[in-house]
């Protein structure tokens, strides 16, 4: 890597940094199912963060495609996370439908798509369904057509070129990137009535005879479930999560001090057991990077079981953290801070629907199980790691 691309990816840090600090208060205003961000959404695209996970040789900074850029990729989402959640999840489906399609596109897709998310386009991954799911059928030409539904389609409305895996006529999976503007659908807006993360969008899409070019199909049949991939993806919604519990600390911290109840006694513990939380989870973010990185310069059987083992740690851990955090946020605040023009309330609210990922207790097994089959410490952890942690 380059020193330009260091300096590159550090200017990436400070601009989501910024954008995280000023994006709350629309954050608040477009707390609504029908609303989305656009104006921090304005302020990605300015700063070239959707063009941050593309490879160097495309126009990209090869963000979380190599070795050494995976600190700088979790911390970035950690910062947009802390200011809006909503903006880190749609931040993290561009970033991953970029990872997938460098890791199974052709050369020819890779600088298509490239093109695409260098004029602005956002990219998402839309993959869950209910009975009504996606499937796709060969037509003729090359084409295929992509009928069915997906659900928690985040960012719809704004996200053009979402990825999307639908079932092809052997009951294999197969992905797709979808030119949504150019394809029949129906965005079922009723659908997204939740707790939080409101503005996130995450309707029910139908399409109806969608044309698919055999060129926008990526990868093989079941290539979107290849793992460490397809669960090490943890890793980064978890740094998202904890962008917003570093934000209730800070927040916390002002609203105290504000009020002048820095010196109760029951106040500093609080204060002291969130912050402990948060610098643990930092610690879990930087860990989590160096197992990447371990990944990406040896991508061996090993490591890629090290690397699965890290990303259920990590969002198991992250999970509790989170939770710590509000609880003791709400205590410290009380029913006063969690009224307008407050944003404790919104926050805890995003963050406990985010927190709601699929097959937590399954995580945690798998830590289990890796563990039960090592003989020590020594092969769970990489050498880096164990330095802090040993």
């Amino acid at each position: 890597m380059t020193h330009f691309t260091q300096n590159q990816l550090a200017k990436f840090i400070r601009s989501a940094q910024k954008i995280g600090d000023r994006s709350l208060s629309e954050a608040t205003k477009a707390d609504k199912v029908d609303s989305f961000p656009k104006k921090t959404l304005k302020k990605i695209i300015k700063s070239k963060l959707l063009e941050a996970a593309i490879p160097v040789k495309y126009g990209g900074q090869n963000l979380g495609l190599s070795a050494g850029t995976n600190l700088a990729l979790l911390t970035i989402l950690k910062n947009i996370g802390s200011g809006n959640l909503v903006m880190g999840r749609v931040l993290e489906g561009h970033i991953n439908a970029q990872i997938l399609i460098d890791q199974f596109g052709t050369k020819k897709q890779k600088k298509r798509f490239a093109k695409d998310a260098l004029n602005g386009h956002l990219f998402g991954v839309w993959n869950t369904q209910a009975k009504d799911g996606t499937f796709l059928k060969f037509k003729k030409n090359g084409n295929y057509h992509l009928n069915g539904a997906k659900t928690f389609a985040t960012g719809c409305g704004f996200v053009s070129r979402p990825l999307i895996t639908a079932a092809l006529p052997d009951g294999s999976w197969q992905m797709a990137i979808v030119k949504f503007d150019q394809v029949k659908s129906e965005i079922d807006a009723s659908w997204w009535n939740p707790m939080g993360m409101r503005s996130s969008r995450s309707y029910k899409i139908n399409f109806f005879k969608a044309k698919i070019p055999q060129n926008n199909l990526l990868g093989k049949a079941g290539d979107y479930y290849r793992q460490p991939c397809f669960s090490g993806g943890a890793i980064r919604f978890a740094a998202i999560q904890l962008g917003a519990a570093e934000r209730l600390l800070s927040e916390t911290i002002k609203y105290l001090q504000q009020l002048q109840r820095t010196e109760d006694p029951f106040q500093k513990t609080r204060i002291g057991e969130m912050t402990i939380a948060v610098a643990t989870g930092n610690l879990w973010l930087k860990n989590a990077a160096a197992e990447l990185d371990l990944y990406h310069d040896h991508p061996t059987e090993k490591n890629s079981q090290k690397l699965l083992c890290m990303a259920n740690m990590m969002r198991t851990a992250i999970e509790k953290i989170c939770l710590e955090v509000m609880e003791l946020c709400a205590k410290s605040v009380g029913a006063r801070g969690l009224n307008s023009p407050y944003h404790f309330e919104r926050i805890i609210r995003d963050l406990t629907t985010y927190l709601r990922q699929p097959a937590p207790d399954a995580a945690l097994a798998e830590v289990g199980r890796y563990s039960l089959q090592t003989k020590n410490l020594n092969t769970v952890f990489s050498k880096k790691i164990k330095k802090n942690i040993l």
